[in-house]
């Protein structure tokens, strides 16, 4: 796993610069990257990333640059919904599930 610290912005560039390097010979890279990244959220505990979002968000409420990043970060990994819509929706799933959270979703614990 790679550890990006604001001390490693520099390896970030450095990385992300290899990376758009190697797409000319790699034609999959992007797919490659999708799937790391995937992977890394799907093996993240779900109370895990949801304790973890709460902190940053707690953390950076002050600073709208930073959760500026955050929302046009989620929007980049999910396509167009940003970390608010989210956050809405999960709301609303959990006051009245819809057919498909009452499907996917245990009901082992109760939801306030």
């Amino acid at each position: 796993m790679i550890d990006i610290r604001k001390d490693d912005n520099s390896s970030a560039l450095e990385l992300i610069s290899e990376l758009e390097s190697m797409e000319n010979d790699v034609c999959n890279i992007s797919i490659i990257f999708a799937e790391m990244l995937k992977d890394e959220i799907n093996a993240n505990d779900e109370e895990q990333l949801f304790s973890d979002i709460k902190k940053i968000i707690n953390k950076y409420s002050d600073d709208m640059n930073a959760l500026s990043l955050l929302n046009e970060f989620t929007e980049a990994v999910t396509g167009g919904a940003t970390m608010l819509e989210i956050l809405q929706i999960t709301r609303d799933e959990a006051k009245s599930p819809s057919a498909a959270t009452d499907i996917t979703v245990s009901k082992d614990c109760n939801i306030h």
